[in-house]
């Protein structure tokens, strides 16, 4: 390409990856150096989910640009005194000035320890957005793997309001941090509360509107009549909060009210631990010598560890199990002799006896009859016992899904009904199979970019997962982070995301005061804040903007003046989406309903010039970096990927 003079016209390609619905691929219109339009990128038309196509928060962008109340140079606090009343008095000053204020706290804390007299780190950083803010902070992160411990605890807002009974849930059972239905090949889809049309994204609204166009019937269930509601082949108005008993009821109809054939019982046998046999304790019946768990065999009529080549499990029948042992979670040991006991599956089938249609009317305000109807129709539209051929493999075909949204996997009730919907799509076959219930990504197992890759079977045939342990010997009794999420939640594991999913309001919360036994709470001697703003996205935003307006430093990556950078120190101003560069990893699945074809990268580049004084976010970093010291440390962390994407370099 040639040299552009000021008044040349010119579409510059970049994504918008503002929320967890993106990335989508765009191009900016740019017109005498000013980016005038947003438009489709339809050379990505083959390769983009939603045929290059954006949606209208992309559209933003040139608002977001062109903001007259961007902050355009680093500023600095000359009001010691913070809170929601005060003035804080900014003024300008130099980015010399603002990085090495900062770059002298944080050496300071390099000489002192980087972690303070209760154990805590001494620097702390929240990043908002569900995680998509990692797609701009270009090595930022880099600059943080370079530092080491940093406390990602303080929450703002995802620790109490996002999809945690999913997220936690649908990794232990089937690596599926969000769950999606496979949209494309579905034939009958259930919606409890998610809102697709509105936040979904383009590629979500594309995959339904086309779903629908083939005659794909879709049920919302819901309190109100949203836009998805309006959209859909029926909507079901349902008490708020009530839609696990609506769910109960739907197994319910398929336990005990259709013959055991009309389920997929080679899915049930095989693919589950229905068949495992249940001791008097409640755990599971084990061989003596392997302590795996007991099955009972319909060939040789015995009880035999669960994985005896060539065994036909029984689902159903009381069985006395010869020998065995039973153990708790705890270790303790219980020997059984002549011991008749019942399968999972039938402690399953008798629990819901009593969870009816009627019962669950009086629960969630949806007449018997409705439930009934929509159990059925589940069960009819999933076409157990068929398959579809999908290049070159014959696969089981399940055309059904279930959908949820944020309203119902979060808060009380929410692990029942993502427990519920699983269980309806394992009766049926339709897990993890071509037109039924899909996972998309993981991030509480490692590696990231492969659901596969930590598929490893425990002794028992379960998959395994990463808990933080809770035996005596091993367990983190005390906290390592303020939000102590290693400490009291053994599901949200100990990768890069678990204190971002951990109790990320106790953070805040006990700044005041700790239980008796744990640590004196501590303030962060440094916190860092980026696209985020929890004084107005968390709870009691008075308590937070108290408990923030004595943090010692606060450093905020500044776009505009919010109820957070009210209380900052430093100001930092950021170039936005359309002036900085950043490289990206594309494709494979990713959130809500982005199924890409391909896999590849994605350039975010500069379509306009930044005004005024603000800096690219890597430009920052490596600053930072030099600045303390860290320079070697954080170039190997980009290159093993901090920044996103994997280098050649070394490290």
């Amino acid at each position: 390409m040639g040299k552009e003079t000021p008044s040349a016209t010119k579409h510059v390609p970049t994504y918008c990856y503002q929320c967890v619905a993106g990335p989508d691929l765009l191009t900016v219109k740019v017109e005498e150096n000013v980016a005038t339009e947003v438009e489709p990128n339809f050379r990505a038309e083959q390769v983009h989910p939603a045929a290059g196509k954006v949606c209208v928060k992309a559209y933003g962008l040139i608002q977001k640009t062109y903001n007259p109340h961007r902050i355009l140079t680093p500023m600095k606090r000359t009001n010691p005194n913070k809170g929601k009343g005060e003035d804080p008095r900014f003024v300008p000053i130099s980015w010399d000035e603002a990085l090495d204020t900062i770059a002298g706290r944080l050496n300071e804390i390099r000489e002192t320890g980087l972690h303070d007299e209760s154990g805590y780190p001494r620097l702390a950083a929240s990043f908002g957005g569900g995680g998509t803010p990692t797609s701009y902070m270009g090595t930022f992160p880099a600059f943080l793997s370079a530092w080491g411990p940093t406390d990602f605890g303080f929450g703002s807002g995802q620790g109490v309001k996002c999809y945690h009974s999913e997220h936690l849930y649908g990794e232990l059972w089937h690596r599926a941090f969000t769950v999606c239905p496979d949209t494309p090949l579905s034939e009958y889809l259930i919606s409890f509360g998610a809102n697709v049309e509105a936040s979904g994204g383009v590629c979500g609204v594309k995959r339904h509107a086309d779903a629908r166009s083939r005659g794909t019937k879709r049920i919302q269930v819901e309190p109100h009549l949203s836009v998805t509601g309006a959209c859909s082949e029926e909507w079901i108005p349902v008490k708020p909060k009530t839609d696990a008993a609506f769910l109960f009821a739907m197994l319910h109809v398929l336990l005990h009210e259709h013959p055991r054939e009309s389920l997929d019982l080679p899915f049930i046998k095989h693919r589950t631990t229905s068949p495992y046999l249940v001791g008097n304790f409640g755990s599971y019946m084990r061989d003596p010598a392997t302590r795996k768990p007991l099955v009972w065999d319909g060939n040789t009529n015995a009880a035999v560890p669960f994985d005896t080549p060539g065994i036909d499990p029984v689902l159903e029948g009381a069985f006395l199990v010869k020998k065995a042992v039973e153990e708790d979670a705890d270790g303790k040991v219980w020997e059984h002799f002549d011991q008749r006991c019942f399968s999972a599956f039938e402690k399953l089938v008798a629990h819901f006896k009593e969870h009816t249609p009627l019962w669950a009317s009086e629960i969630c305000g949806v007449p018997a009859k409705t439930i009934r109807r929509i159990a059925i129709e589940y069960l009819e539209h999933a076409r157990v016992g068929e398959t579809i051929e999908i290049e070159g493999r014959t696969l089981p075909f399940r055309p059904v899904a279930i959908m949820m949204g944020k309203t119902v996997t979060n808060g009380w009730g929410g692990f029942e009904c993502v427990w519920s919907r699983t269980m309806l799509a394992c009766l049926i076959g339709g897990l993890e199979v071509p037109g039924g219930t899909l996972g998309t990504t993981v991030r509480l197992n490692r590696p990231a970019t492969s659901r596969q890759a930590s598929v490893i079977s425990t002794r028992d045939g379960i998959m395994d997962f990463p808990m933080n342990p809770t035996d005596k010997e091993n367990w983190i009794s005390t906290p390592d982070v303020r939000n102590a999420n290693r400490t009291l939640i053994p599901l949200v594991a100990n990768s890069p995301w678990s204190q971002a999913l951990g109790p990320t309001h106790l953070a805040w919360m006990m700044q005041e005061k700790a239980p008796e036994n744990w640590p004196k709470p501590t303030k962060p001697d440094v916190w860092f804040v980026y696209r985020t703003n929890p004084v107005i996205s968390f709870w009691d935003t008075n308590s937070i903007a108290e408990t923030i307006s004595r943090f010692p430093l606060t450093v905020c990556f500044a776009y505009t003046r919010d109820e957070t950078n009210h209380m900052a120190d430093i100001l930092l101003p950021e170039c936005t989406d359309l002036e900085s560069l950043q490289l990206m990893r594309i494709g494979g699945t990713k959130y809500t309903e982005q199924f890409w074809k391909y896999q590849g990268f994605a350039l975010r580049q500069p379509a306009v010039e930044p005004p005024g004084e603000t800096r690219d976010m890597t430009w920052i970093a490596t600053e930072l970096a030099k600045r303390t010291g860290l320079t070697e440390a954080y170039n190997k962390a980009i290159n093993k990927g901090a920044a996103g994407v994997r280098l050649n370099g070394q490290g």
